[in-house]
């Protein structure tokens, strides 16, 4: 989904809806992008909810997120004062719970992690059977790059991973660079109703401000 093409489409779309009106669009496209994301969001919720679009359609793969080091103790209490695989990842719609995050693991999707995004975390070393596998924690509390910070336990030392997730803001996906942004069918289809949506909405704040000019053989009773 690009964003910036979809709020300049809206943009153009609402000054055409308003030619003859003395309307001028005070809105930027910065404005605008901001809005399409909103929207966005809130036709995948309607759509999810409605079972109009399936929940495995709606995420993209990042295969080169990459990992250093840097420890816990910022977000958990307790003993976390040693360093840990640490990595950064887009924020996520948390909405869809567990089905938010479809795979954590190796680039090669050959060893997943198990994923908490909760405290729970800590009690893994308890599981009976899993104790020793790979597992990831994710912090869903926006840092202050503004992205979700994740750590790894329990791998190998790794360079890179894989996340694949559905992802609030396709933005974030693309500073990546290595997540195939192409739309899909579904996409297409939520890009062309927050297309929709917005540009009613814009014109219908305008239009209520606004009137189109009398010819210049009527005057105003």
């Amino acid at each position: 989904m690009n964003v910036s093409k979809l709020a300049s489409a809206v943009y153009n779309n609402v000054v055409s809806g308003l030619s003859g009106y003395n309307a001028t669009l005070n809105i930027s496209i910065e404005q605008l992008e901001d809005a399409v994301v909103a929207e966005r969001l809130q036709v995948i919720q309607e759509y999810s909810k409605r079972n109009l679009i399936p929940v495995k359609d709606l995420t993209y793969a990042i295969n080169c997120i990459k990992l250093d080091c840097k420890s816990l103790d910022k977000c958990c209490s307790g003993d976390y004062s040693q360093p840990e695989q640490h990595f950064q990842i887009p924020q996520i719609i948390n909405d869809f719970g567990d089905e938010g995050i479809v795979y954590i693991g190796t680039v090669d999707k050959q060893i997943p992690f198990k994923v908490y995004t909760n405290k729970n975390f800590r009690f893994h070393k308890f599981r009976i059977r899993r104790s020793k596998s790979p597992y990831v924690y994710i912090d869903t509390t926006p840092n202050a790059d503004n992205l979700y910070d994740g750590w790894v336990f329990n791998a190998p030392m790794l360079e890179v991973i894989s996340v694949e997730a559905i992802f609030k803001d396709p933005r974030q996906v693309a500073e990546w660079g290595c997540c195939d942004l192409a739309d899909s069918e579904n996409f297409s289809a939520i890009n062309n109703e927050v297309e929709r949506r917005l540009t009613q909405k814009y014109l219908s704040y305008y239009k209520q401000y606004w009137q189109p000019p009398m010819p210049n053989n009527q005057v105003p009773k």
